[in-house]
């Protein structure tokens, strides 16, 4: 996949930079060790992560007529799978780059990343995430992350983040120190509200989604082999709205729960060398920690964990498996999930 940036480059470059890593990228654009530049970090973080290759253009970024003759040269120099423009800008500037995209939009199909100002309020970014077209997003919250060549952890706009996220390119971001805390109901509203959303654990994102469907589908990640849940007692279809969002709701905590989990789990994981019962605790206790957090905030009302020598019995010699009961107010979820093969 292809992302697109568009910003200020230290060597002003007349055409448009087209490369595969960011070393070549630095060669053309400026070194990001001398000159801390958004471009150079959304390259850097595109290319650790998955993208196979990086369109860039330098604009004036305060200039609605550059942003415009930006996005015609991206275009012009070939199809791309994300576009986004780093940093706070404008409504001026906005709308002419939302305005550039949509009367090209048609020539191919992209996804337009756009950043809020730090600590936007959740409610107004809703309602500009309801003013946008289909193929735009607002991305949330601004991330805390090491660039390799810099010295010192920068804070990050999230557009220089999220695409692969959001294009499914990585199940997790590379590179992260932690980002802006988000509340979980706030998490959920945003999502619910079409924002592209992400939280952070350790040195570790995920992205959130609303999945009504965690049941039927396994979740797509690379950090699980085999994840299956089975619903205890499957209830009847309803065509009440106000228990359909329960349920939405429900789901999307669920989801938010096991990737923090997993997240945890996974650097518990990375220092293990025997799958054994030391091992099988110290997951048990990863996984309450989690849902004790959540059980002290209302989400879910009672939880269990069990990883022991038969619930181990369940994956492989090097795959240990955690059953877990998660109970809502109305329900009772049981997921078994392999963690990581130990090493």
């Amino acid at each position: 996949m292809i992302l697109a940036i568009l910003g200020y480059i230290p060597t002003h470059p007349r055409r448009v930079v087209r490369v595969d890593t960011f070393a070549k990228f630095q060669q053309l654009c400026g070194m990001i060790e001398q000159e801390s530049y958004l471009v150079g970090h959304a390259a850097c973080h595109a290319t650790m992560n998955g993208f196979e290759r990086v369109l860039a253009k330098d604009i004036v970024a305060t200039e609605g007529e550059s942003v415009r003759g930006g996005v015609e040269a991206l275009m012009a120099a070939g199809p791309f799978d994300a576009l986004i423009m780093p940093g706070v800008h404008a409504p001026s500037v906005e709308k002419a780059l939302l305005d550039a995209c949509a009367s090209l939009s048609a020539d191919f199909a992209f996804r337009l990343f756009l950043d809020p100002p730090r600590g936007a309020d959740i409610d107004q970014l809703i309602d500009w995430q309801k003013a946008l077209p289909p193929f735009a997003a607002y991305a949330y919250p601004w991330v805390l992350t090491h660039t390799p060549g810099r010295r010192a952890p920068e804070v990050l706009p999230p557009s220089c983040l999220m695409p692969a996220l959001s294009l499914g390119i990585a199940p997790h971001l590379r590179g992260v120190h932690d980002a802006d805390t988000l509340r979980l109901d706030d998490a959920l509203a945003l999502a619910e509200g079409g924002v592209e959303t992400m939280i952070a654990s350790g040195k570790r994102a995920v992205l959130i989604k609303l999945r009504p469907d965690l049941y039927t589908e396994p979740p797509q990640t690379a950090h699980f082999e085999d994840v299956m849940g089975l619903p205890l007692l499957p209830e009847p279809p309803t065509q009440d709205p106000r228990q359909a969002k329960i349920e939405r709701d429900e789901a999307a905590i669920e989801a938010m729960l096991l990737a923090q989990i997993e997240l945890r789990c996974n650097d518990v994981l990375a220092q293990a060398t025997a799958n054994n019962a030391a091992l099988w605790s110290t997951l048990t206790r990863t996984a309450t920690s989690v849902l004790r957090d959540a059980q002290s905030r209302g989400f879910i009302t009672k939880f269990h964990v069990r990883c022991d020598e038969e619930t181990a019995s369940w994956g492989s010699p090097t795959v240990p498996v955690v059953e877990i009961l998660i109970a809502f107010a109305q329900r009772v979820r049981q997921v078994k999930f392999r963690t990581l093969r130990v090493k």
